[in-house]
């Protein structure tokens, strides 16, 4: 696959470092010290230039290309170069970055719109994410897949649970829970009936959404994994206040925190159901008459970063039940979880995640990695022509040139938790386990 990306900062970048790998990659940007870079640490080709004019994109081959990504700062540039594109090369797929959620609602509700093929929004993406983390406040990571039929959660295992020091096969896991991996900040293992549960370690879990319910109650038996009710959001952006419409799709009440006053007055018309309070968020006085300590989770999602860490920090330490913190720079992700932040969400990983899976084998309906990109969980739909097909599973995986860890099948709108014996039917969807350096050859083996 040829693939043009037309803007290489950090998303832009990190896209075609993913690629560069399996396809024909090609990067323009005006910076010229970005290209410097990127050709320094990937095989691409570069061209230096504006990706929105005509004989710019004609140099970089776009008439030729099967994906154009449009990944620069600016929302009306992506989406010219977009539809430029698509202009200039019919058979293309093209895909615009955007972050003004309002070019977002209007694609999604007239496609032909912007004549762009597919829209992907960083602080929608984000806010959905959060959002699914409520649902299960005490794990670290969690996405849903299959329409919310299937849910992959990863808990660290603390030193009080009462599977800490287990192996597998001495636990009694529940019919709608698979363990598909472990990790420590130094390896990664699939899980066999063998591999021990260390106090410390993080566990991936794919499952039906009760019964990982329920195991993160066998896990945490003092925590309540129940849907978290008392939410506060600090930061009034834009994911402060995606994450608080949809959370009040849900039924919920949070309370959310702004300093500027225009801000605050507007977002207050916009949220009915959420409590606007106008203040500093860094404040701990004020944190703490605003009753942080009696919150089963906070969302701080400020900008910069550095902010972003005092406040969860000040969260943690005042006693709230759970921090959350939106971080944007990955190099910053250790600090916060260094610092005690139970769960981190990267934005710019969020839009990766969402043009990667545009990229894959046909049939990938999602794609989610896991651990710094160690590993990736994705949903696949079996043709006829699959080898896995008719076969049982612990024979047709033999068809396959490395591991994988198969956690749930879809099938007809049902789930099924497979075992060895379970027989795979073309247009199974399968939510599945792979470590990322070998997850391509897994796919298409598939």
């Amino acid at each position: 696959m040829k693939v043009v990306v037309i803007g290489v900062g950090q998303v832009g970048s990190s896209v075609a470092h993913a690629l560069a790998g399996e396809h024909e990659v090609i990067a323009v940007d005006k910076n010229a010290d970005r290209l410097e870079k990127i050709r320094s640490e990937t095989d691409v080709l570069t061209y230096e230039g504006n990706g929105a004019r005509v004989d710019v994109l004609e140099s970089a081959e776009v008439q030729d290309a099967d994906l154009v990504i449009g990944s620069t700062s600016d929302d009306r540039s992506n989406i010219l170069i977009c539809s430029t594109a698509r202009a200039m090369n019919r058979g293309a797929f093209t895909i615009a970055r955007v972050a003004e959620t309002e070019y977002l609602a209007t694609w999604s509700q007239l496609r032909e719109a912007f004549n762009v093929d597919f829209m992907v929004g960083a602080d929608h993406l984000t806010a959905r994410n959060i959002v699914e983390v409520v649902g299960l406040p005490t794990a670290r990571n969690v996405e849903h897949f299959g329409q919310g039929r299937v849910v992959m959660a990863e808990f660290t295992v603390p030193e009080a649970s009462p599977i800490a020091g287990k192996t597998v096969e001495d636990l009694r896991l529940t019919d709608g829970v698979n363990f598909v991996a472990v990790f420590d900040d130094e390896h990664m293992e699939i899980v066999r009936g063998t591999t021990c549960l260390r106090p410390g370690i993080r566990l991936l879990v794919i499952g039906r959404p009760r019964q990982v319910e329920e195991f993160a109650g066998t896990l945490t038996p003092k925590t309540s994994v129940q849907s978290a009710r008392r939410i506060m959001i600090l930061g009034g952006g834009e994911i402060g206040y995606q994450t608080a419409r949809m959370l009040e799709q849900r039924g919920l009440q949070p309370r959310l925190v702004e300093k500027d006053p225009d801000r605050a007055h507007a977002l207050a018309q916009e949220l009915p159901d959420t409590l606007v309070l106008q203040d500093d968020a860094t404040d701990p006085k004020f944190l703490r008459r605003q009753g942080v300590a009696d919150t089963d989770l906070v969302v701080s999602a400020l900008t910069p970063d550095e902010r972003n860490l005092l406040t969860s920090t000040l969260s943690r330490d005042l006693g709230a039940g759970r921090v959350l913190s939106v971080v944007h720079r990955d190099v910053y992700e250790s600090v916060f979880t260094s610092s005690g932040i139970d769960t981190t969400v990267n934005p710019r990983r969020e839009v990766i995640e969402e043009i990667l899976r545009h990229t894959r084998v046909r049939g990938i309906e999602k794609i989610t990695f896991v651990e710094r990109d160690r590993g990736e969980v994705v949903e696949v739909e079996l043709t006829a022509e699959s080898p896995l097909v008719g076969h049982p599973i612990e024979e047709a995986v033999e068809t396959v040139p490395h591991n994988f860890v198969l956690g749930a099948v879809i099938r007809d709108g049902e789930v099924l938790i497979p075992r060895g014996q379970t027989v795979l039917k073309s247009r199974d969807h399968l939510v599945m386990f792979v470590e990322t350096d070998v997850s391509a050859e897994v796919l298409e083996a598939l």
